[in-house]
């Protein structure tokens, strides 16, 4: 038994006197969140890294160099070390995969997280003043929940949804309708 024991540990010790000290880890350059991030930041350099991927640990839309993303705003979370994707990002990339025609509207809500929705969340949106039904099970692409200050309130959370022409179109008109002070409410769908 402690032959085998002996025998194991100058195997290991073998392998590992020839195994090369300080090279890089295979893989290719993929942008990570240095920490965890909420959706809305406008990203910086302290906040991403870039670290060497598999190809099968890193997606297509995967970004390989920071400058490119720095002053960009995250469209959704991310958690210390996830990669960051060009869909993870506000602008076009926020509508890969919605079906042809899809616009991104954002529009101003109640605190979204205390509903619980998060980007990928179904809901239906009602206009505070009339209680109003203007969108019905759309996709939210992405939440922002403005931080407050001792110098601010943070302003109002919003929410950017996936929407049909039809659907973007009542949005637009509920929010021409919008009384001072009123935003919409946001209602999440289950399943």
């Amino acid at each position: 038994m402690a032959a085998a024991f002996l025998a194991a540990i100058a195997g290991f010790l073998g392998v590992t006197a020839l195994t090369p000290r300080g090279s890089a880890a295979p893989g290719l350059p993929t942008v990570v969140a240095a920490h965890d991030l909420p959706s809305g930041v406008v990203l910086g350099a302290d906040d991403l890294v870039v670290e060497p991927r598999p190809p099968v640990q890193r997606p297509e839309t995967a970004v390989s160099e920071v400058d490119g993303v720095i002053g960009q705003v995250l469209a959704a979370p991310l958690t210390a070390r996830e990669v960051l994707t060009t869909s993870r990002l506000r602008g076009p990339g926020m509508l890969a995969g919605q079906p042809q025609g899809t616009v991104a509207m954002s529009v101003p809500v109640l605190d979204p997280q205390a509903a619980g929705v998060t980007a990928g969340s179904r809901v239906d949106l009602y206009a505070s003043g009339s209680g109003e039904r203007v969108a019905s099970d759309v996709t939210v692409l992405a939440t922002r929940v403005p931080e407050a200050s001792a110098w601010s309130s943070g302003g109002a959370a919003s929410i950017t949804l996936a929407l049909n022409q039809p659907s973007a179109s009542a949005v637009a008109r509920s929010v021409s309708t919008l009384q001072a002070g009123e935003i919409f409410v946001v209602a999440l769908r289950s399943g």
